[in-house]
């Protein structure tokens, strides 16, 4: 992964150094879990769930890409789910749609960084 990607990604709000201890510095590996990231589907998944009102998948959806996100130090978006996920637990739906937009804001800075990787 060349310095411009990885710039880009922290400017995204991807804690390099947390991913990086957390994947025992392994690059490649780190690289390889990008591109994991960027076929997953439950940011889809959590905006199909939100549009059809089934906040039970919602949740599921949100829960999962908050746990994905974490761990690969994704902290803006992580940031932002988290307050996805609560109201869902909590069944707090009101303000979700101004919710998701900051989730969609921080994704969408990550996966336009994610498509310039081979």
């Amino acid at each position: 992964m060349n310095q411009e990607i990885k710039e880009s990604l922290s400017a995204a709000g991807v804690n390099m150094e947390d991913a990086m201890e957390r994947l025992m510095n392994n690059e490649m590996l780190f690289e390889r879990l990008l591109m994991k990231f960027k076929n997953d589907s439950n940011f889809a998944g959590l905006e199909k769930a939100l549009d059809e009102k089934n906040y039970d998948e919602a949740f599921h959806c949100a829960h999962t890409l908050k746990g994905v996100a974490g761990n690969l130090g994704m902290e803006e978006l992580t940031n932002a789910d988290i307050v996805v996920v609560e109201k869902l637990r909590s069944q707090n739906y009101e303000g979700l749609e101004e919710d998701i937009k900051v989730v969609r804001e921080a994704y969408t800075k990550i996966m336009e960084i994610l498509q310039k990787i081979d």
